[in-house]
């Protein structure tokens, strides 16, 4: 990216373009080594100093100077609305929870599939009967040492798991929908950690 700059204004932004040629009586030359002067103000090359962005905010207004011989544009950071800003952290909750009810759950040292299909099978069950445990014997909870496997499951006390384990990712979500519609700021709504308090979804380690 060029600038054509003269005294602190621009005159052309772009590229080394036929255009800017015309303009400064070099067509068909090569780009100059920049900073070069011409009859209608200094070319220089560009640089972007982006704004480090906090949540919910974007970059603003840009204001350009000369530089260290560069032309510096500089974006401020700007917030958002705050109703943008609600609709942003519901669908962020919203995506939590999906990734934890689906996330799976343990049962007796084993480790069970709780995506949709599996709810519903897994609701349909009843009595002890041999049943896939999803990924897994686990070391600690939290991570696996051996792939699936059938094992005998007591399905009423999985059920029970099971919908305990989804009630509890909606009552989650829930809490934080109710905190998210009472803060009425921007600053307000950063103070909620949207990531605290959920299930821990298990990772596999091989």
């Amino acid at each position: 990216m060029i600038a054509l700059e003269s005294s602190g204004r621009i005159v052309y932004q772009g590229s080394w373009s036929l255009k800017l040629q015309e303009m400064i009586g070099l067509v068909g030359n090569k780009q100059p080594k920049l900073p070069f002067d011409t009859s209608l103000g200094t070319l220089r090359n560009v640089r972007f100093a982006k704004p480090v962005l906090d949540k919910y905010q974007v970059a603003g207004t840009e204001t350009g100077e000369v530089k260290n011989n560069e032309w510096l544009i500089t974006s401020t950071a700007k917030d958002i609305s705050v109703e943008s800003a609600k609709v942003i952290a519901k669908n962020e909750v919203s995506q939590k929870r999906y990734e934890v009810e689906n996330g799976g759950i343990f049962l007796n040292n084993k480790f069970y599939a709780t995506d949709r299909d599996s709810q519903s099978a897994i609701s349909r069950m009843t009595g002890t009967i041999a049943w896939k445990a999803a990924a897994t014997v686990v070391k600690d909870e939290k991570t696996f040492i051996s792939d699936s496997e059938f094992v005998d499951t007591d399905m009423d006390a999985l059920k029970i798991a099971v919908a305990a384990h989804v009630a509890a990712a909606y009552a989650k979500e829930k809490e934080f929908v109710i905190a998210i519609n009472a803060a009425d700021t921007i600053a307000a709504l950063r103070l909620i950690d949207l990531t605290s308090g959920w299930t821990e979804v298990p990772l596999r380690d091989f």
